[in-house]
């Protein structure tokens, strides 16, 4: 427990909000049991992916639960929670997947701790992932602070915004895992800052949303990088990881920034809705001005209230082989270019976005766990790929979800593959939650994978989840 404490900072502040003042009303529990096996190489990916981290590329069996706590005072609302799990399988055996205090106060609000995060204007169950947080990796803990939830500007108009600071958790891990020949960085801070706009009435036919985000690894301690040592961990460093700056090729001090753009149209109709959508990613300006030609996850989703065979279903296609062009850091050329062959996710100082070894971005992206040489970068990052995903209700007490998936990869801009990789992927989700039976509910899955990425493989997960 002291080490609990050392660590996470937050368990005081949720401790308080759960021994004081607290009814049974206001209190949320559960137990979950999961196993995975699997035969080939990995446990198939789309029964890795999107889960917040609490997966394996093994066999696996974990053993969660956690506490909740929620409380409405007038203008005032409290959240606090922890979420534990032990494992077998897993990066780590004991795993501290939640533990927050979150306290809103009419239209502002922060909150603080390790929580799980979804991706912005996307559906969580069914789409492929966002391009910078997609919920593959586990959770970062944070300090956030900002307009958390939607306010109206105007009647038609309303905006949400918020900044964060944090810390990576995974630096014993690197050291486990990293080959001796690889640079990388421990005790990594992290940086981010979002906003959106929505357009439109919520009951209404019509509905835009626009935002963006950027986010950013920076401080620590680099190994055997070509910035060995202190990476910068004062309080200077964090304002100067706010307004990103121009130091020139080699500066670490700005760190890796990376980011989206967010585009969404939204039509209603009565008990369905359509949307259209847009996440451009970007590892520099030129991404930021879309001179990445096509990259980014496009997107279509229909949605439905009413119980049938089909009420969800989303259409996606993901691309990250431009990269703002094949040549990059000609300055002083006639061609002046200072964008291109953005290698995105990777870094020259951080190694590459990911955590625990699970990349925070798209899951068409092989994460580096899949690395069986130490590497700790992204190998696969120019990718084109095609992903469906639906869901349905066979019963009241029967639900199930779907997904198949077909992507290539060309390999980097520095590293290219000699040939095209391919690989298919598919997956189908059973869920049980009987009436009879207060609480309960069973979630079983199948899944495998055909092809060069990662390898011909075939799974089957167990998930029994009890909530009190």
């Amino acid at each position: 427990m002291q080490i609990l404490f050392k660590q996470y900072k937050i368990f005081p502040i949720i401790l308080l909000f759960l021994t004081g003042n607290i009814y049974a009303q206001n209190l949320e529990t559960f137990v979950e049991y999961g196993a995975t096996v699997h035969a080939g190489d990995h446990t198939p990916l789309w029964q890795v992916s999107n889960q917040q981290g609490l997966s394996s590329i093994k066999d696996n069996t974990y053993i969660r639960g956690g506490v909740f706590y929620n409380k409405e005072l007038r203008s005032w609302k409290a959240k606090a929670g922890i979420d534990i799990a032990v494992a077998t399988g897993f990066s780590s055996t004991f795993i501290l997947q939640q533990a927050y205090a979150d306290i809103r106060y009419k239209w502002i609000g922060m909150w603080a701790g390790s929580r799980e995060i979804s991706t912005d204007l996307l559906n969580q169950q069914l789409s492929s992932g966002g391009v910078v947080w997609s919920g593959n990796a586990r959770p970062i803990p944070q300090i956030c602070i900002g307009i958390l939830d939607y306010v109206h500007l105007a009647p038609k108009v309303q905006f949400k915004a918020q900044i964060s600071y944090g810390w990576f958790t995974d630096s014993k891990y690197q050291d486990k895992h990293v080959g001796e020949k690889y640079y990388y960085a421990r005790k990594i801070k992290y940086h981010q800052k979002s906003f959106y706009l929505r357009f439109g009435q919520p009951t209404g036919h019509w509905i835009f949303d626009i935002g963006m985000r950027m986010d950013n690894q920076f401080g620590g301690y680099a190994l055997r990088g070509i910035n060995n040592g202190n990476l910068g961990n004062n309080w200077k460093d964090y304002l100067n990881a706010l307004i990103p700056r121009n130091g020139g090729e080699g500066e670490y001090f700005d760190g890796n920034y990376l980011g989206s753009e967010h585009i969404k149209l939204t039509y209603q109709h009565e008990t369905s809705s359509f949307s259209a959508y847009l996440e451009n990613f970007y590892d520099d300006f030129s991404g930021m001005g879309k001179l990445n030609g096509m990259d980014g996850l496009w997107g279509v989703e229909y949605k439905t209230n009413n119980q049938q065979w089909i009420n969800n279903l989303v259409l996606e296609y993901y691309q990250s082989t431009n990269q703002s062009g094949p040549m990059h850091g000609i300055d002083f050329s006639e061609i002046k270019k200072t964008g291109g062959a953005d290698d995105y996710y990777n870094h020259v100082v951080y190694a590459g976005w990911s955590h625990w070894g699970i990349g925070m971005g798209s899951p068409f992206v092989a994460s580096p766990i899949y690395n069986k040489n130490g590497d700790p970068t992204f190998l696969y990052n120019r990718v084109k790929a095609i992903h469906l995903g639906w869901s349905g209700d066979i019963t009241s007490e029967w639900t199930y979800r779907a997904k198949l998936s077909f992507n290539r990869t060309w390999g980097t801009p520095f590293k290219p593959t000699p040939e095209i990789l391919e690989n298919f992927s598919t997956f189908a989700e059973f869920k049980y939650v009987p009436n009879k039976w207060q609480g309960w509910s069973f979630t079983g899955s199948a899944a495998f994978d055909i092809g060069d990425i990662y390898g011909d493989n075939l799974g089957f997960q167990l998930k029994i989840h009890k909530s009190f």
